[in-house]
């Protein structure tokens, strides 16, 4: 993966076309981490994964995928993955993954964790929060909500986390098209 030469503080020690043959290669190389897709000729990556827990492996587990439905991300968490990120993430999100599971640390990106969110509806949101969403969903600042709501910034800031938290997610644009899909906002 050419992301992954470019990285100065990461060795790839191997590369394997099927799960079988990953496998044969994590008894020999014994990597710390290693990159799993979902879908695989022979062995999927869920396979794989459950045969390094089984196995006694210490190697780390990140699936990177383009599957990132709410029952692929539960199955590779229960194999054993410690991070799942969409082979759509960025550069960034996909090195930090390997790095945080490098250190001992997991994580999910941002698209799969929204699809496990509880299914937030409009009686679970205070009024307020629901007004937040429609100003986000409008392109709204927070300065501006701010304004609107006669809110002090930082106050603004609070209440979105609060927000983000419900709805699963960590960004103004994934929590509006949380909002529209869920039927919680109308766009405009």
């Amino acid at each position: 993966m050419a992301i992954l030469s470019e990285a100065k503080d990461i060795v790839i020690v191997g590369q394997a076309s099927d799960g079988a043959q990953a496998i044969q290669m994590l008894e020999s190389l014994r990597p710390d981490i290693v990159l799993l897709d979902l879908r695989m000729p022979s062995i999927d990556g869920i396979g794989v994964a459950r045969w390094i827990k089984r196995s006694g492996s210490t190697a780390r587990i990140v699936i990177l995928t383009a599957f990132g439905g709410p029952g692929d991300v539960s199955q590779a968490f229960q194999a054993g993955a410690n991070a799942y990120v969409l082979k759509d993430a960025s550069t960034t999100e996909i090195l930090n993954a390997i790095r945080r599971v490098h250190h001992l640390k997991g994580g999910i990106s941002e698209e799969p964790a929204c699809e496990l969110a509880p299914d937030v509806n409009s009686t679970d949101l205070q009024p307020s929060e629901l007004e937040i969403l429609a100003l986000i969903v409008q392109g709204n600042t927070n300065r501006i909500i701010g304004t609107k709501l006669g809110l002090r910034t930082d106050a603004v800031k609070y209440r979105l986390r609060k927000l983000f938290n419900k709805l699963g997610v960590r960004k103004r644009a994934a929590a509006a098209r949380r909002a529209i899909e869920r039927g919680l906002i109308q766009a405009r």
